[in-house]
């Protein structure tokens, strides 16, 4: 298998994104992708009908997710790959994290209803996304469907961004409880999408210290969209901290045309890949 043929990280409709996993499978199987991780915030939950959907149009799905962790006082993200999705302590962690974002969207919710001037803003978000603990895009989509925004970035720019009326902080686990937890599974953890997270070069190697420390083994650095700079420091932290390459589009909706299934950067021939972590 061409190792230009894989995608490792994107989103369907069982968190964020536009698609039901089988829609994004078959997409993503239409744009040539051979290997595919389906990597939902914080839920496992569109893990086996994407399975099913793969085994139908012959790609190989790896199992994936995309979990919100804390280090110190900012946000990051942790990919997990490759692991065993009924293992025991990926469904505690699972559930943790769900019950953490159900806490944040009530909260959201309620003070939509004051800021916005909207009734229900919770349920309201519920029943757009089918989901108990629907995530800041859904409610962004429920604000423009009120009439309340011009869209869905004005609707984080007025009220959902951080420093906004109605942003909510969210009590996540901490990088080192997910990255124990993907590892006890049986899978890899990946740093995701590491240039966005306004880091010096400094602050981000002392994540990276801290990443590898407690047992993270990739980094993703195979995403659309970085200019030189961006590509060089990535390239250099693979080497610095052992770590292995992983890349993905972060796929969440057909609008996003620069973010689409399978378009990647060429692979550097010299440059190891999370594949052989994940058996792939």
């Amino acid at each position: 298998m061409s190792d230009s043929c894989f995608d490792f990280h994107c989103h369907s409709l069982a968190s964020d994104g536009a698609l039901t996993p089988t829609e994004l499978v078959q997409r993503a199987a239409e744009a040539g992708v051979q290997l595919l991780a389906l990597t939902d915030h914080d839920t496992l939950a569109g893990l086996a009908e994407a399975e099913q959907a793969a085994q139908a149009v012959g790609i190989r799905l790896v199992p994936g997710i995309e979990l919100s962790v804390g280090w110190g006082s900012r946000e990051l993200h942790v990919l997990g790959l490759g692991f065993d999705r009924q293992h025991e302590a990926m469904l505690a962690l699972v559930q943790t994290q769900q019950q953490a974002r159900t806490v944040r969207a009530e909260r959201i919710g309620a003070r939509l209803d004051k800021a916005a001037g909207l009734a229900n803003s919770y349920q309201r978000a519920v029943s757009l996304s089918g989901q108990e603990a629907p995530g800041r895009p859904w409610f962004a989509k429920m604000l423009l469907q009120a009439g309340k925004v011009r869209d869905e970035q004005h609707a984080f720019n007025r009220f959902l961004k951080q420093g906004q009326s109605c942003f909510v902080p969210t009590p996540w686990v901490s990088l080192e409880q997910a990255v124990v937890v993907i590892r006890r599974a049986g899978g890899v953890a990946v740093l995701a999408h590491p240039t966005r997270y306004n880091f010096t070069r400094r602050k981000l190697r002392a994540c990276l210290t801290d990443f590898v420390a407690v047992g993270g083994g990739g980094l993703e650095v195979l995403t659309p969209g970085l200019n030189p700079q961006q590509q060089a420091l990535l390239a250099e932290c693979l080497h610095d901290f052992a770590l292995h390459a992983s890349g993905g589009s972060d796929f969440h909706t057909p609008k996003q045309t620069w973010l689409e299934l399978g378009r990647l950067p060429p692979v550097p021939t010299d440059m190891p890949l999370v594949h052989s972590l994940i058996g792939a």
